[in-house]
């Protein structure tokens, strides 16, 4: 697993004189999924609007195999990481094809037209997550599961090293969430990218994750080892802390 995105000495939040965290020194590797949880407040959302340069770290550096984020546009980022947040979609009345072909939109120019090369990359991803059926509905006829999985096609159809995801499973039921992490595990290790995935789903991240960092007390602890409980003996004090 070699190294796609590395932190140094940074600090995030939103003052420089009440930082969350401060000093991380972070990688992220490739054919990995990475856990980010921690209780509410502690940064999880920060840290990953600032990795992807969606607000600007305090201090620190941010770099993508090597490149200082500092010293791209937003647009050169785009082709570097794809994020999935939380927010809905401003409209949902897009097709499921729409929703993946925004995904081509670092690539295809001022009028936005899409090539047979883009319909193809749209066409594959919509078969290796197996949503052919859904392309043509509306987004909003789709369950909240295949909306889930119609964003991650998204984000693939972006072709980046690096898929960033924020609580993805939150509007989910247990059965849902369970094909979603599998899924992304899949992802990461079939086609080598790294995927970080910020949630309170203990128990899936604990069946699935490679890499779990762990935000507490102004700061983060990174293990490959589970760091809450044994995924078949979860400990109910941790999953009423986080839930």
């Amino acid at each position: 697993m070699s190294e796609v995105l590395t932190t140094q000495s940074l600090s995030i939040g939103y003052t420089k004189q009440k930082p969350l965290v401060s000093n991380l020194n972070l990688t992220l590797r490739s054919g990995a999924l990475t856990i980010l949880t921690g209780e509410n407040g502690t940064g999880k959302s920060t840290l990953l609007k600032t990795i992807t340069k969606i607000i600007k770290p305090l201090d620190g550096k941010i770099f993508i195999k090597g490149i200082d984020l500092s010293q791209i546009s937003a647009a050169q980022m785009a082709e570097k990481a794809a994020v999935v947040l939380t927010d809905r979609l401003s409209s949902e009345n897009f097709t499921a094809l729409e929703v993946i072909s925004f995904g081509r939109s670092p690539y295809t120019g001022f009028f936005g037209r899409l090539t047979q090369n883009d319909y193809s990359i749209i066409k594959g991803v919509a078969e290796d997550l197996k949503i052919e059926p859904l392309l043509n509905l509306n987004f909003y006829e789709l369950s909240d599961g295949q909306k889930q999985k119609v964003l991650i096609a998204k984000a693939l159809a972006q072709q980046t090293k690096i898929i960033i995801l924020d609580e993805p499973t939150a509007f989910l039921d247990f059965k849902a969430k369970d094909e979603i992490f599998a899924l992304l595990k899949k992802i990461a290790a079939e086609k080598n990218i790294a995927i970080l995935v910020s949630t309170h789903d203990i128990y899936q991240a604990a069946k699935y994750g490679n890499e779990f960092w762990v935000m507490e007390n102004n700061d983060i602890t990174v293990t490959k080892n589970n760091p809450y409980f044994s995924v078949t003996n979860p400990s109910s004090e941790i999953l009423g802390q986080l839930s």
